[in-house]
């Protein structure tokens, strides 16, 4: 009988606590990241598109903020936008950084724009949840056969890295954290080969003309046969053996 009165104690504290866990449960927000994609043409231009959550900027640990809102950035003002797409540029910046061949590449001014992060399509008005993407563009180093991507320790999030090689993905994405760099990623890239050479035009003009100052010339050669022929015919001495 005790122990039946010890269980049902052990339940009433158990649904006691239940209210009391539920707000700690709602604020274990969902886990941001960071995407990339990069894509790889065979004219040896690339492409760099980062999916970015605001939350890995905004805060020190990201998971202690619930989604951004698309509400936070429609209210910012103009100016508030751009100090906004700086603080992104400023962390990209910080945390990343790409490397051909072992060799250190310039991450340079990227575009930036607000998407809707649910599906990554183009923001609008009724966006709930906001991602910022970044593209940067380039073409490859000459030589260049392989690509990796170092990740700073002083990034917030996890990165996803995809590889696109003519707009195939490869099947396995890498998952790099802060403070790693991705195995270097062999470049299937094909230089173009060299155009055929110029074939000469045909000059059709030219041709015509050569055709007729032949014709022309044949023409007056048949005319002054015809004319020697005839003088010498006409001036021809009469025989003088015939007899008489």
């Amino acid at each position: 009988m005790r122990m039946w009165r010890f269980l049902f104690q052990v339940a009433l504290g158990v649904a006691a606590a239940i209210p009391a866990l539920v707000p700690t449960c709602l604020q274990a927000h969902a886990v941001p990241s960071t995407e990339i994609v990069a894509s790889f043409k065979n004219d040896r231009s690339y492409t760099l598109t980062i999916n970015l959550d605001p939350r890995s900027f905004l805060a020190a640990d990201p998971t202690t903020l619930p989604p951004v809102p698309g509400s936070w950035y429609r209210d910012q003002s103009k100016e508030q936008i751009t100090a906004t797409h700086a603080k992104a540029r400023e962390y990209l910046a910080q945390v990343l950084s790409f490397s051909f061949n072992g060799t250190k590449a310039e991450l340079v001014a990227t575009d930036l724009v607000a998407i809707d992060g649910n599906d990554n399509t183009p923001f609008k008005a009724d966006t709930p949840e906001i991602h910022l993407l970044a593209t940067l563009r380039g073409t490859l180093p000459v030589a260049a056969s392989d690509f990796q991507i170092a990740y700073d320790k002083a990034a917030t999030t996890s990165l996803i890295l995809l590889i696109e090689h003519e707009g195939e993905t490869e099947r396995r994405p890498q998952v790099i954290f802060p403070g790693e760099t991705s195995r270097a990623i062999k470049l299937v890239t094909h230089v173009a080969p060299p155009p055929p050479p110029a074939q000469p035009k045909s000059n059709n003009f030219l041709l015509i003309m050569v055709l007729s100052i032949a014709v022309i010339l044949l023409v007056i050669g048949w005319r002054l046969l015809v004319r020697y022929r005839h003088y010498h015919r006409s001036h021809r001495k009469p025989r003088s053996d015939y007899p008489l």
